[in-house]
């Protein structure tokens, strides 16, 4: 049925600060964007806010959150959910590299120099991609 729904595939892309972010793959559609990363040991996210709730997935490794003042650690099968507006900041803990997806509302909010992933198959509208 056309327009119901979106295929794509894993795009890597040249991450914003090659210091923090070993690798980072990106998938987006219309109104969500599928962040991969692999931070290495160590990264640490200053306090930031985003305009849209964050979701993050830690894969392997263990992210640390501080979100209002309380800290949280988030392992592997785990996820926390931030929402928009709310300050937070992150790091790496231990010696073991992080692989977490961080979902997003909207594609608007892709990181800066991100490309984004290019749908491969898509029902009802053409893929779209951005450079």
């Amino acid at each position: 049925m056309p327009g119901k729904y979106t295929l794509g595939s894993w795009c890597s892309v040249t991450a914003a600060n090659a210091e923090r972010i070993l690798d980072e793959e990106v998938i987006a559609t219309r109104r969500m964007m599928v962040v991969r990363c692999l931070f290495e040991p160590g990264t640490v996210f200053e306090a930031h806010v985003h305009e849209q709730e964050q979701i993050t997935i830690v894969e392997s490794g263990v992210l640390q959150f501080k979100v209002n003042g309380t800290t949280i650690e988030v392992g592997p099968g785990r996820m926390i959910s931030i929402f928009p507006g709310v300050l937070h900041e992150s790091r790496v803990v231990g010696a073991e590299p992080v692989r977490a997806l961080n979902i997003f509302q909207a594609a608007a909010c892709a990181p800066s120099g991100a490309r984004l992933g290019r749908a491969i198959q898509s029902t009802g509208a053409a893929p779209r991609s951005s450079s």
